[in-house]
């Protein structure tokens, strides 16, 4: 998959959420019972994964069971915490690297909360297409923005 930063061409509105994505990309939405998965991506490789969760969780506590469904899973996580501004908001976040049928893989999240609901956004990819893709994932988790409600609730 080829990254570019520049090539974002569309703009993706409902559920209460807004974000800007690459033209070329496509967006899928689940529902999960209150909850909505909306996927972006170009092909089976890489993905970016916004959640929104209607029950509004903390932010700690949605990372925390994030992290601990990938340390289940994969012996030799690593992570690394980093801070980040979402939908206008300070955001819990950080990256992790762990192997997988002998691949490296790359895998960032946050998580922020509002008066409307708890966002999660979670990117995927192995690690040789990190380098294109990273400009890309920040990008569309920059231009995250709330429709739902004006921002005002808990911070998180």
């Amino acid at each position: 998959m080829s990254g570019d930063a520049d090539g974002f061409l569309s703009e993706y509105s409902g559920h209460g959420v807004r974000f800007l994505f690459p033209g070329y990309w496509e967006v899928r939405e689940e529902q999960d019972g209150d909850d909505v998965i909306l996927t972006a991506a170009a092909d089976d490789s890489c993905f970016w994964l916004l959640r929104v969760i209607a029950d509004r969780p903390s932010p700690e506590q949605v990372l925390q069971d994030c992290l601990q469904a990938l340390q289940e899973e994969y012996e030799d996580l690593e992570q690394q915490q980093e801070p980040l501004l979402v939908a206008g908001r300070r955001a819990r976040g950080g990256e992790v690297t762990f192997s997988c049928l002998e691949l490296l893989n790359a895998a960032g999240f946050c998580s922020v909360r509002s008066g409307a609901a708890t966002l999660l956004i979670w990117w995927q990819c192995t690690d040789h297409e990190l380098a294109d893709v990273r400009p890309v994932f920040h990008k569309m988790t920059q231009s995250v923005a709330w429709t739902a409600d004006s921002g005002a609730g808990t911070t998180g």
